[in-house]
């Protein structure tokens, strides 16, 4: 029993990501149709259309906002 809370709470903060679209180079539109939240991140790494991610796993670049 206590294999199975562990496994959930592992798994609650485990977000996946679809990869929708390239809008730019390395820059991709990504939806998690469970939190109904969408990103778009600028990485050096290429990812495929269609295929699922977890964000903590990407290599994001943070632009900083020049205003």
């Amino acid at each position: 029993m206590s294999k199975i809370i562990l496994i959930l709470l592992l798994c609650s903060g485990c977000a996946k990501y679809q990869v929708v679209q390239e809008l730019r180079v390395n820059m991709y539109h990504m939806y998690n149709p469970k939190r109904k939240k969408v990103e778009v991140i600028l990485t050096e790494q290429n990812l495929q259309v269609g295929k699922w991610y977890r964000l903590k796993n990407i290599n994001i670049i943070e632009i900083e906002d020049e205003r």
